[in-house]
């Protein structure tokens, strides 16, 4: 058993020193009764052999208090955590943020709504698992921690092979350092992670089910869509009328009408339909279009709005990548990828949509309430009217429109970023150069709604050009200015084989500033694909931006 020697007690000493401030005045002081501990803490290691880098922390206190911890590692480093966003009474801690294969002290103190604080006078012991044999290769290649967001990274990468069985999925949680401090492996479909205000997880496990787990791993809720089969559904689900999630599934911020929001898809046939992307003679008598749908549901699975894109957009306008049957397993049947949404979020401006159509090539902006179209960013070809009337116009010489995009964010003063993938650069009939002329980048529009005008801000495409020519984030970050890019399918050359990347690049002075690969082709020989949806920067293991 680990014993802590007298220099990690002074190391506990400035944690504790931090975390209560100074005393207040005689004239301020009211309460001045620490509060006390009712029962022995109990640290438990937790085993999930699936998220195995936690353990619990349970206790009683008298009056309301929250926690603070101290992980005393290896040379007597000292990281401290706050997992207790109020006070309360009882106390059940997911101790989070440790890395592998570590030994750990861990110290406890509480303190209540006056700053008095107690300590509990014996630590906590753990020696953490190391990484399982199947994780994936991470390569950090680039990290100036003064230079980055203060945080930790949070990104879900899933393996698969067109040549060998198995296929699941990581979600991973990295320090500054690009150290690993949290993980949890499914073998489900898993695309996408999202942070819930209650501090849980809330992951998309396309295309029926969205589950919400807490840090330890363990499964809080399951919703499921009725498109799967009522016969298929896990039991305990909460069940929701749509035919499937795709891509998107958020919490909704403190909305009166709703606490979720996804996106769906519904099935319609139209007659005469394009049968070619670039000759819209060549047609089919009739055709099953895969048209989008934003909704909205409550806790308990009542939806309580759709919004059918097929109602506000051009159901006959064709792209490249508009004819390709991606929802045919889901249907069953053959069906076309009119616009494969990827994203959507809410304009904090005016409660807007703001939607992202990949095979339309263009972002959208919709009216929540009304469902009318407000704008369309995006290449001019082929819109007519009355969409054509609400298209942005572009302005600067160095302007170049985004192509097959994800992850757009929208900000208060108008400035929508997101990960330009740069499939094909064209829209029909203008035909596409070869792949090698594709580029991708990270990118700031800045649009000004009463002139309808669009600009670019801001790029980055790298000192060598790169292509990921599907997935990919990039995401503004709050405090530094810096730019996340999730760059989440890398070809791997002359290989039937893709990686991902997540950089962060800064402005002040320019440059790359984290670099993280997964998979890395120079370094890793491991065969499975390895591509990264989307990632985030939290400001902790227990709290978001």
């Amino acid at each position: 058993m680990l014993r802590i020697p007298s220099s990690l007690c002074v190391t506990f000493q400035i944690f504790l020193t931090a975390i209560i401030g100074a005393a207040p005045s005689a004239a301020q002081a009211v309460d001045t009764t620490p509060p006390m501990f009712l029962t022995q803490p109990v640290f438990t290691p937790t085993n999930h052999p699936d998220c195995p880098l936690v353990a619990r922390l349970q206790f009683t206190t008298d009056e309301p208090a929250a926690s603070d911890i101290a992980l005393i590692g290896p040379g007597g480093s000292l990281q401290r955590l706050t997992p207790e966003p109020e006070l309360r009474t009882t106390h059940d801690i997911i101790v989070a943020g440790m890395r592998p294969n570590t030994a750990y002290d861990v110290r406890l103190a509480v303190r209540d709504a006056s700053n008095n604080h107690a300590v509990w006078p014996n630590a906590f012991h753990i020696v953490t698992p190391p990484l399982p044999s199947t994780f994936p290769p991470l390569h950090v290649t680039t990290s100036f921690p003064t230079r980055m967001e203060p945080g930790i990274t949070l990104f879900c990468t899933f393996f698969s092979s067109p040549t060998l069985s198995g296929k699941g999925a990581y979600v991973i949680a990295v320090d500054a350092q690009g150290e690993v401090v949290w993980f949890y492996f499914t073998r489900d479909p898993l695309i996408n992670v999202e942070r819930m205000r209650n501090g849980n997880l809330l992951l998309l496990n396309a295309p029926f089910q969205a589950q919400e787990i807490d840090l330890a791993g363990n499964l809080v809720n399951r919703w499921w869509a009725r498109g799967g089969g009522l016969g298929n559904m896990p039991p305990g689900s909460i069940l929701v009328d749509v035919d499937q999630f795709h891509h998107e599934f958020h919490e909704l911020e403190n909305d009166p009408a709703a606490d979720f929001i996804f996106l769906s898809t519904e099935i319609r046939q139209y007659p005469n339909y394009p049968a070619s992307e670039v000759d819209p003679t060549i047609t089919n008598p009739v055709s099953n279009v895969a048209g989008e749908v934003v909704v909205e549901i409550r806790h308990d699975g009542t939806v309580v709005r759709r919004t059918k894109l097929l109602d506000i957009l051009d159901p006959y306008r064709v792209c490249y990548g508009s004819l390709a049957g991606y929802y045919d397993a889901v249907y069953g049947l053959l069906t076309l990828d009119w616009a494969h949404a990827n994203s959507v979020i809410i304009d904090p401006n005016d409660n807007a949509y703001v939607v992202s159509l990949r095979t339309q090539d263009c972002v959208v902006k919709i009216d929540r309430t009304s469902g009318q179209l407000i704008w369309i960013h995006g290449d001019p070809g082929r819109w007519n009217a009355p969409w054509s009337a609400k298209l942005l116009t572009p302005i600067g010489s160095n302007f170049g429109w985004q192509y097959h995009q994800h992850g757009p964010h929208i900000d208060a003063n108008g400035t929508l970023t997101l990960f330009d993938n740069g499939n094909y650069r064209a829209i029909p009939p203008t035909p596409f150069g070869p792949t090698s002329t594709f580029y991708s980048r990270g990118v700031k529009f800045h649009i000004d709604p009463a002139a309808m005008t669009t600009q670019v801000q801001w790029e980055y495409r790298g000192q060598t050009p790169f292509f990921s020519g599907f997935l990919g984030d990039c995401d503004p970050l709050p405090l530094s200015g810096n730019v996340l890019i999730c760059d989440g399918a890398k070809q791997v050359p002359m290989q039937n084989k893709t990686y991902s990347r997540l950089v962060e690049i800064s402005d002040t002075p320019a440059g790359k500033v984290f670099e993280l690969i997964v998979n890395d082709p120079a370094v890793s020989a491991n065969p499975y694909n390895w591509n990264t949806y989307r990632s985030q920067r939290w400001p902790s293991i227990y709290s978001r931006p």
